[in-house]
């Protein structure tokens, strides 16, 4: 079974090919990563704080070490190393989505 990832990226891939993505708004110009929007009312002060400080948020660094674990294995032909990573993504994996639901319980 594919991942969201893989899925994802051929949706992207394929918007890029036909000429989709020219079209979205903002297309071209450079992100607003001031926009705190999609963060609750209560959590952006202590957001602009972390950001100020530079500080990555726990959850952040996650994604991070994930992709970062996938990328190794992409690039990996050893089938014990292939092994062992798959299980470090596994929990990787496991141990972002419960501090992602944690997250949302405290919204």
């Amino acid at each position: 079974m594919a991942h969201t990832d893989d899925i994802i990226g051929g949706w992207i891939s394929n918007a890029e090919k036909t000429g989709e993505v020219k079209k979205l708004p903002g297309y071209g110009k450079p992100l607003d990563l001031d926009d705190d929007s999609h963060v609750p009312r209560k959590y952006r002060m202590a957001y602009r704080v972390l950001k100020n400080a530079n500080i990555t948020p726990p959850e952040v660094e996650m994604i991070r070490e994930l992709g970062e674990l996938r990328e190794q294995l992409a690039q990996q032909t050893d089938k014990r190393t292939r092994s062992e990573l798959s299980a470090k993504i596994r929990e990787a994996k496991q141990k972002l989505d419960i501090a992602l639901d944690k997250f949302k319980f405290r919204q």
